[in-house]
């Protein structure tokens, strides 16, 4: 119970997750019938505002040893302590045990309780400001003094239901992550009483199931998209799905997409084939799954088109796929502005099966052979020259598999794809991580129903591990390996896991040696090597002037990070910070603050189009999110943001009203203007042509 100190009325406020009227602040002088009322206060507090609480130092009474105050802190006050006499790891130990991150940060927010004869306890000492930045409402459960409090089951997924779209279990539907950012309608029939041929005829009462599972997660989820292919009798073929929290992600991390159909997870035997990506902390995430009836190039080139619709026409900056011919036509055909590579993993992996009798005939060297011909050759001229070695002594110069790969080999062979950005996701990571995904909860006895729960509940899974992620980045501090501000620049930029990849390039950067061979054209060539190995060298070019380097290595166009041998070289050439056209924004810590719609054809863009009005769509939900994601920040907020909100859809409301009077809708348009202070007043004609969302998004 807490108590007014000025009139000694209980407030009655209950120590839950919500307070009537928003965030209850502490105030000096506020009573408590206890120590932990004052405590449950305290991080009712703090969990409502963003931070975590520690019980720090009290006091006791001299006559009865009964402790008489107590001061509660912010979970960063005061600083790490060091031990004396610590010992100096070396770099081996650095790289086997990494140190716990930074959270204490010297934070000075705190409230000190003392108590009273009459046994009540009041607020002596208040301090609310702190030299740190709150979690956002998404991270409190992280934060360790509200982990108890927090429920999985509440956040991960809800149970709904729907007038004639009842399901046997509860569905989870994406209601407290989702933040989506358009609705795509999909014209295709969407009720279907029949159920197509093939691996598809016996769907039967499951492929109800399965329609109406989307019905439901549409219901609950605007911008959720599915559609249907049908096949030449109007039967259900193939399905795609895709939720609101993937399409507003491929929107901030459409430069890689990987495309499986290796992963058969259901009874029926249907190829599943996710779309996935990777997000700024390195994680796997998903941007669509489909089932399909065949792997046909008509079906590849519908699943491509319509996965393009439900992206807004934002087509990818690299696609990679399986090895196979017809998925390499749709590629071409879908997305003719994209990269296409094929996945090395998936290749290596057919090569028993493409290549039959003649591979189970060949002696065990043959692949260790292979693999060093592929993963080893440094250069292409080191591949042309092992290649044909290769076939010869293995008599393999016939093998038609064999010489398909070789004239696609600069679509797959590493050292002919390092200079396409592959977000690090490259050989086995790639089909990895889509594995991990549904591992554990999908398998071969999994009805569509099912799976199409399962999915969504792998979905939340992610989702829960993106936010751990962000929390991580958010809340703490990595522990430095070297004094160079180049190291503490990227602590402060990227991403955790992100920063760990970088500092590894700056910490083996120490042991380089940097020669200068020449000079052409203002640019500088040198090379480097370790020490210990100065066989093994790469070769570094550097424009002082524009700070512009590139590597043999390719690391930063094949992953985006400078590797070691380029930071040697800005090291020998006193370059201290990182310039900026070498942090991409997909690795920083803000990676997602915006999405930016990248609309092609702008001629179709107008207004009056179907398009302009699905991109007018687009680009009113984005400012409806960004208005919601900051009204979560606190009570105080929401309140500004929903009573905006509900203001402005009136004054839209009104205006469709007006717009029947022409005159009246001038009026008030000219009106509006001089209110802003506007020199000229602009009339709104009705005759006049409608917005270009396309000027919109420029500005």
């Amino acid at each position: 119970m807490v108590l007014d100190a000025a009139s000694g009325h209980d407030v009655n406020l209950e120590y839950s997750e919500s307070f009537v009227g928003g965030v209850v602040e502490p105030t000096l002088g506020m009573e408590f019938t206890s120590e932990d009322d004052a405590r449950n206060f305290y991080n009712a507090y703090a969990k409502q505002t963003g931070f975590s609480i520690r019980v720090n130092s009290y006091y006791r009474s001299k006559k009865d040893n009964l402790i008489i105050s107590r001061e509660f802190c912010c979970s960063k006050e005061g600083f790490r302590r060091e031990r004396c006499g610590k010992r100096i790891d070396s770099g081996d130990d650095m790289k086997r045990r990494r140190a716990r991150p930074i959270t204490r940060e010297g934070c000075k927010a705190l409230m000190t309780v003392r108590k009273r004869d009459n046994g009540k306890w009041f607020v002596a000492k208040l301090e609310k400001n702190h030299n740190h930045e709150l979690v956002t409402p998404a991270m409190r459960h992280f934060l360790r003094s509200h982990k108890q409090d927090f429920d999985p089951s509440k956040c991960l997924s809800h149970s709904c239901s729907s007038p004639g779209m009842g399901l046997s279990d509860p569905v989870n539907v994406l209601i407290n992550d989702s933040n989506g950012f358009d609705k795509l309608v999909f014209t295709a029939q969407n009720s279907v009483n029949y159920i197509g041929r093939g691996r598809l005829s016996t769907f039967g009462i499951d492929a109800q199931s399965l329609l109406r599972f989307f019905k439901v997660m549409q219901a609950s989820d605007p911008a959720f998209f599915y559609a249907i292919q049908f096949n030449e009798e109007d039967r259900l073929s193939s399905v795609f799905w895709v939720d609101t929290r993937s399409r507003i992600t491929y929107n901030r991390f459409s430069d890689f997409v990987a495309f499986d159909t290796t992963y058969q997870v259901n009874q029926y035997k249907m190829p599943f084939a996710p779309f996935t990506g990777v997000n700024h902390h390195k994680q796997s995430v998903l941007f669509g799954c489909t089932l399909l009836a065949d792997e046909t190039e008509s079906t590849f080139i519908w699943l491509f088109t319509t996965w393009l619709e439900a992206m807004s026409g934002q087509q990818p900056g690299l696609i990679i796929t399986d090895y196979d011919s017809a998925i390499g036509r749709a590629v071409e055909h879908v997305f003719p502005q994209s990269r296409h590579r094929y996945c090395k993993w998936h290749i290596m992996s057919k090569m028993p099966r493409e290549m039959g009798d003649t591979y189970s005939s060949l002696p065990r060297t043959f692949q260790v052979e292979f693999d060093r011909c592929i993963n080893k050759s440094e250069t292409p001229d080191e591949f042309e020259s092992a290649w044909p070695v290769l076939l010869d002594k293995y008599n393999l110069r016939g093998n038609e598999w064999l010489q398909s790969l070789y004239l696609d080999r600069k679509l797959w062979v590493p050292t002919y794809v390092r200079d396409t950005f592959f977000a690090g996701m490259y050989a086995t990571q790639q089909s990895t991580s889509v594995n991990s995904l549904f591992d554990g909860n999908v398998n071969a006895r999994t009805t569509l129903e099912d799976f199409a729960e399962q999915y969504e509940k792998a979905l939340d899974d992610r989702y829960e591990k993106e936010a751990r992620a962000e929390f991580e980045t958010f809340y703490t501090k990595p522990v430095l390996k070297t004094p160079l501000p180049m190291e503490k620049q990227a602590a402060d930029i990227y991403t955790r896991k992100f920063f760990i990849i970088f500092q590894e390039e700056v910490f083996e950067s120490l042991a380089l040696a940097v020669k200068f061979t020449g000079e052409d054209g203002g640019r500088g060539t040198y090379k480097v090597a370790r020490f210990d190995e100065e066989h093994k060298c790469f070769f570094v070019c550097f424009n002082i002037a524009e700070q512009i380097a590139s590597c043999s290595c390719k690391m930063f166009e094949f992953e985006g990070v400078l590797c070691r041998h380029v930071l040697a070289v800005f090291k020998a050439k006193n370059v201290s910070m990182l310039p900026h056209h070498y942090i991409l924004k997909r690795w920083t810590r803000n990676a997602k603050d915006e999405a930016i719609l990248d609309v092609q054809g702008h001629g179709e863009m107008q207004g009056n189009s179907q398009k302009g009005t699905k991109l007018q769509y687009n680009i009113l939900c984005q400012e409806g999110i960004k208005c919601a994601e900051e009204g979560m920040t606190s009570d105080h907020s929401f309140r500004l943001a929903l009573n905006a909100l509900r203001e402005a859809r009136i004054k839209i409301v009104d205006a469709k009203k007006d717009a029947i009077n022409p005159k009246k809708l001038e009026t008030m348009a000219s009106t509006s203007y001089q209110d802003e202070n506007t020199t000229t007043a602009s009339h709104v004609d009705s005759s006049s042509a409608p917005i270009n969302p396309l000027e919109y998004l420029k500005t």
